[in-house]
């Protein structure tokens, strides 16, 4: 079964993204009208120092909106064959589910927000934002070891 990145949660990271570069952006601009108003030299050169430390990461911030979309991976968890694939942009990796340690179910008001599962190849593994977690919680519940399965009432972001 395949599971894509809600729609939802992919507008709502796009804005998160573009309001944290509206903000850098509202940072540096103060800081040029700090250096361009201000006398004094102190003022001056602490504007210098916040331009160039912020305007550092406008590139990538830039990068990150535009790559937005395409920065999800699919997830398919395939039973008949006993693994996970996790395929993103032309790449795929595939993990066996008897890798699988430990499964963490994060929850609010009965609602599945994201899953930690703990393998062995690849360490820790976090599935927030897809469609139909409780449906893949569900399938990961399968092929956890007893007792290993945690369903945790405080959600950790």
């Amino acid at each position: 079964m395949n599971f894509y990145v809600s729609e939802k949660h992919k507008r709502s990271g796009k804005q998160k993204a573009i309001l944290a570069t509206l903000l850098v952006i509202g940072i540096i601009a103060a800081a040029v009208w700090v250096f361009i108003a201000s006398e004094s030299m102190d003022h001056k050169t602490l504007s210098v120092i916040v331009v160039l430390l912020f305007t550092k990461h406008l590139p990538s911030a830039y990068r990150n909106i535009k790559n937005h979309d395409s920065s999800y991976p699919i997830v398919a968890i395939i039973e008949s064959e006993n693994k996970i694939d996790i395929s993103h942009k032309g790449a795929v990796v595939s993990m066996p589910l008897s890798d699988i340690e430990s499964l963490r179910i994060q929850s609010i008001k009965g609602n599945v927000k994201s899953l930690l599962l703990t393998t062995k190849s690849f360490s820790d593994l976090r599935f927030e934002g897809y469609e139909n977690l409780a449906e893949m919680a569900a399938l990961l519940k399968k092929h956890t070891p007893a007792g290993k399965i945690k369903n945790a009432t405080w959600y950790h972001r």
